[in-house]
């Protein structure tokens, strides 16, 4: 099981514009079957600012190939690109304890 993390480091002043386009862009690939994501954000906490996370898991990981993204996706992401600085995406691999014990550690 993989975390999955896109960071979107916005523009001053635009992460709540940009959440909502980020959780539109996860509920789309949420109706394709992908995990349920969360979208969070900093804003107003100490902390890092102007940014806005969607993070979610996946069994594996695969190419996201341009037939499997909804058209959805494709307009809300080029309105986002509009308003970010970055936009990065991050992998981690979930500890378990069957991968603990797998490598004599459980």
């Amino acid at each position: 099981m993989y975390v999955i993390r896109r960071v979107a480091r916005t523009q001053p002043g635009k992460e709540w514009v940009v959440a909502g386009l980020l959780t539109k862009i996860c509920n789309a690939y949420e109706a394709n079957g992908r995990h349920k994501a969360q979208v969070y954000t900093g804003r107003g906490l100490p902390g890092d600012q102007n940014v806005v996370y969607a993070e979610w898991t996946q069994d594996s990981i695969e190419p996201n190939r341009l037939p499997n993204v909804p058209k959805s996706v494709l307009t809300d992401n080029a309105e986002m690109q509009k308003l970010l600085t970055s936009y990065d995406l991050e992998f981690y691999e979930l500890v378990t304890p069957d991968k603990l014990s797998e490598r004599g550690l459980g």
